[in-house]
C-alpha cells in the first residue's frame, strides 16, 4: 500500500503541475484525493502546497453543500500544515479552521466545532482575523 500511496501521491503531483487552471477546477476532487496519499511522504514545501488545495477542495464542497466531504478535505489540510500550521502559515490555518468549523455547525458536530473555534480563540492574532 505505501508504494501504491506514493505512486499515487506523484500522479496527482503531475496533473497539478500539467493541469490548466480550468481543468484543474474541474478535476480538483480526484487531484487533492491522488495527493492526500502521499501525504506523509512530501516535503515541508509540498505540505503547505497540499493544505492549501485541501482547504480549495474542502470550500468547493462546501459550495455544493457536501459538508461532510468538506470535512474530510480541511481535515486533511490541518494534518498538512501539522504541529507548525499557525507560525508557519497561520492565513491558511485560520481559513481551514474556520471554515471547518462552519461546515461541523452545519453537520451538526458540534464538539468539533467548539474544539476548532477555542483553538482559533487561542491563538494571539488581530481580533479582526478572529
Amino acid at each position: 500500500p505505501d508504494q501504491r500511496d506514493s505512486f499515487r501521491g506523484r500522479i496527482g503531483s503531475i496533473l497539478l503541475q500539467s493541469l490548466s487552471p480550468q481543468e484543474l477546477e474541474a478535476s480538483l476532487f480526484e487531484v487533492v484525493g491522488l495527493m492526500n496519499c502521499a501525504a506523509s511522504n512530501i516535503t515541508e514545501e509540498e505540505r503547505d502546497e497540499l493544505a492549501k488545495m485541501n482547504l480549495k477542495a474542502g470550500i468547493k464542497a462546501s459550495q455544493h453543500a457536501a459538508f461532510d466531504t468538506a470535512k474530510v478535505y480541511f481535515k486533511a489540510g490541518r494534518e498538512a500544515l501539522g504541529s507548525r500550521g499557525w507560525e508557519g502559515d497561520y492565513s491558511t490555518m485560520l481559513d481551514i479552521c474556520s471554515d471547518w468549523a462552519n461546515a461541523c455547525y452545519v453537520t451538526g458536530d458540534f464538539e468539533k466545532m467548539d474544539e476548532l473555534i477555542d483553538e482559533v480563540l487561542s491563538r494571539d492574532i488581530d481580533t479582526k482575523e478572529k
